[in-house]
Formats: C-alpha cells, structure tokens, sequence
C-alpha cells in the first residue's frame, strides 16, 4: 500500500498549522470582550461581531475554494493566505478603534477561508484511503481544538500582558510558517477549472448575512418593529433566489446537488449541529464565568483547557476507530455526548462551579472530537471520488457558517435578556440568557442523535435493498 511521503506531511503541516493560528483567533477574544466593550465604548451586540463577523467572512470564502483549488495552484493559495494572516495579525494588534481591528479580523477571515479547505484538500489528493481517516481525524482535531484552546490563550494573555498579544504572537510564527510552507505546499491546478459563480455567491452572502442580522434583530428589538420586517423580508428574497439559482444555474458555487444523496445530506446536518454547539459553547462559557460567577478571564479561558486537551487526545483516536470499524460507534457516542452535556449545562447553569463546568466542558468536548471529523469522513465515501472536492468545500462551508451563526443566536440571547433586565442585574442576565442558549443547544443535539439513527437506518441491509430496486 502506498504510504505518506515527508514533502506531503510537511505540505499537510504547514497548512493545518496556519489554519489552526487562524481558527485560535475565533475564540480567543471571547474572553476579553468584557475588556473591549470598555475600551472601544462598545455593546456585546457590537464586539461579537469580531467573531460572528470573521466567521462569516471565513463562509464566504470558503465557498469559492472549489473553484479556487482548481484554478489556482495549492503553492499559490498557501502563500496568498499567509501574507493575508500576517497582515491582518499586525493590524489587529496596533488597532486604535473597533473598526480597525474588524478590519484586520477580516483579512485574517479570508486566510482562515483559504487554509483551512486546503488542508482537507490535500488530504484527499495526497493521502491513501487506508490512512484518510486517521489524518482527517488529525484534521477534526485541529478544527475543533483550536477554537477551543482560544478563550485559554486569549485568556492568559490578556489577564497578564494584553488582548494586542493574542495577535502580535502570531506575527513571528506566521513568518516561520511561511519559509517551511513555501516550498513543501505543490498541488497543481486543474486543467479544466469550472467557471466560477458571482451571482450564487453574492446571493448565499446575502442569505447568510441576512439570517445572522435577522437574529441579532430579535436580541436588540424583538420582532415588532420594521427593522426585523426589512432583514427579515431581504433574507427569504435572498434564499429563494438562491434556491432557484442552485437549481437552474449552469455555474455552481457550492454543489448543492450533493444533498440529494440522503445519507450525505444527514451527514451535513449533523455535521453543521456539531460545529454550532461547539463554538456556541465556547463563546457562553467564558460569558457565563465572568458575568455570571465572577471569575478573571484567566480562570474563564482555563476553565476550557481540561477538556481541549482531552478532544486533542480523542480526535486521532476517533479517526483510527472510524477507520476499523465505520461511523457507528464514534458518531452515536458524539450526538449522545452532546446531548447529555448540555443539557447538564442547562440544568445546573445558576449552581454550577468552577469545578463541575470544567468537567461538563470535557465531557462535551471528548463527545465532540468523536463525532466531528467521522461524519465528514462517512460523508466523503459516499460521493463519486471527483465530488469529494464539492464535499469538502461544503462541510467546511456549513462548519464555518455554524459557528458564525451559533455565535450570533447565543448572543442574541444573551443581549435580549440584558435590555430587558438593565445593567443593575447583569450577572443575572447573562445567566438567564445562558440557560436559554443551553435548552436551545440541548434540543439541537438531541435533534443530531436522531438524525444519526436515521442514517443507521438508511444504512440497514433491508434499506440498501430497497433503494437498489427503487433505482433499478
């Protein structure tokens, strides 16, 4: 069997590194919020869109990345997405207002946008099928591990220098990434490119950015007002005209088609849950700690180490069961996981401790990192080897989207209960709006179980047979 050359582990490497340094910084100003709704005179409704924002923007670009891996060559992509990372990183750590460090999280977007895809692309270019679920499980881990190790690193930082050094410290390792990724990243360009899409493209950023607005709407005002009616009307303009372009277009920015497949559009569903609970956790948590309980934004980005260390020691686990012995046992381990976890974070969300949230927190984590990356796996297999680039730039699409959006509706929440409780009560807001993030995450992870007995179902030898006939 063919095994992995160096030059590919390294191409592999230097990618995943410069999309984990990208993905630490989504979470990792979490924690200092607080810090910056004081220094640039800001509400949360505003500063979370550092996150919700750059995810966003991490969406959009990650939508063009299966006309992009094609058209351009993987040596060109790497080095565009770190000169984008390192200028971004500088800007942000000398920004004087929000609008400049927005600015520079946004050119940090686009190289997170542009790595992150890529790694998965050279994975399945690079990797033989007998070990593509061990490094995709390598990949899982840096996915999931990253945003959760950013409120523990943007924690430590601000608690003893300053928030500015989340991103001066990625400066000189960005620099180093770029002299071993240069010459070890080679992928050529395909010969036939498809054409790319400019109008399917701007419509899913409408839709996209439309439903995080109407969200943010509902948190600020409700939905008795005009604002919610405009965004509100905009949006379902937009989804119609995309559900339309998707199915008349020639040109096809994401390959939609692909959800005809039952199985895979399960797989997707799952796998977006995943990934909303995951940077939806990491983004109350930190809240909940200081707001609520009191704790610095060193204890509160401690709090996630424990159980970021245990999803790091997981994911590769997961890969290697996954490949033994098929999705069953990592993905129905990981809903259930899930499940129990936040649901215990509902209940226990005004007497919980230090102690059992960081336990709580690991529980959930360890559930995460054995589900993530097998349902993107089950996904890949279950597609033409030609589509298994439209898969991935669609899962990481759903991924990114996920996090931007599970950022946006658990902040929402938050923001809801604050103007309704005022500032005298704002410890108890921010509680009251985290137990109601919980429920809502409890009811999507019971929803990811039984869509994962589905697939099983789906999957029974009496199913496949029945199929068979169906399609003759």
């Amino acid at each position: 069997m063919r095994e992995v050359s160096l030059r590919s582990k390294t191409a592999i490497f230097s990618v995943g590194l410069l999309t984990f340094l990208g993905i630490l910084t989504e979470t990792s100003l979490t924690v200092a919020f607080p810090i910056l709704m004081k220094e640039f005179n800001a509400s949360l409704d505003s500063v979370q869109w550092l996150t919700s924002g750059y995810l966003l923007m991490v969406t959009v670009v990650m939508c063009s990345t299966a006309y992009l891996n094609e058209r351009f060559p993987a040596q060109a992509m790497f080095r565009f997405a770190v000169v984008s990372c390192f200028l971004g990183s500088l800007l942000c750590a000398v920004a004087p207002n929000l609008a400049l460090l927005m600015t520079g999280r946004l050119l940090q977007a686009m190289a997170t946008g542009i790595a992150t895809p890529l790694m998965y692309h050279l994975i399945f270019e690079l990797i033989p099928l007998h070990r593509l679920g061990f490094y995709v499980g390598l990949a899982a881990m840096v996915v999931s591990l990253a945003p959760a190790l950013g409120p523990v690193y943007g924690g430590v930082l601000t608690n003893f220098l300053s928030w500015r050094m989340i991103f001066w410290i990625l400066v000189p390792l960005i620099a180093v990434l770029a002299v071993v990724g240069f010459k070890a990243v080679a992928l050529p360009a395909s010969e036939k490119p498809r054409r790319f899409d400019a109008i399917g493209l701007a419509l899913l950023a409408v839709s996209m950015l439309g439903m995080i607005e109407v969200v943010n709407q509902i948190g600020r005002e409700g939905v008795a007002n005009w604002g919610f009616a405009i965004r509100a009307a905009i949006t379902v303009v937009a989804l119609v005209l995309l559900v339309l372009h998707a199915m008349n277009g020639k040109r096809q920015i994401i390959n939609f088609k692909l959800l005809t497949n039952t199985v895979v559009r399960l797989r997707a569903s799952n796998y977006f849950i995943f990934q909303f609970t995951n940077i939806g956790i990491a983004f109350v948590l930190p809240m909940l700690a200081q707001k609520y309980m009191g704790t610095s934004a060193l204890i509160a980005g401690l709090i996630m180490l424990p159980g970021s260390i245990a999803g790091a020691f997981i994911s590769p686990f997961a890969g290697k069961t996954y490949d033994k012995h098929g999705p069953r046992i990592t993905i129905t381990l990981g809903n259930v996981s899930m499940m129990l976890g936040a649901a215990l974070l509902w209940v226990f969300t005004r007497s919980v401790t230090v102690l059992t949230l960081t336990l709580i927190y690991v529980f959930i984590r360890v559930g995460f990192n054995l589900g993530f990356g097998s349902t993107m796996s089950d996904a890949t297999k279950r597609v033409d080897p030609a589509e298994k680039g439209d898969v991935n730039t669609m899962f990481n699409t759903f991924q990114q989207y996920a996090g931007s959006l599970g950022t946006s509706v658990l902040a929402a929440a938050i923001t809801g209960y604050q103007g309704r409780m005022g500032a005298a009560n704002a410890g108890e807001a921010v509680a009251s709006g985290s137990q109601l993030d919980f429920l809502m995450l409890t009811v999507l992870a019971f929803i990811g179980v039984v869509l994962t007995l589905l697939t099983y179902r789906l999957d029974s030898p009496k199913a496949k047979n029945v199929i068979a006939k169906v399609h003759g």
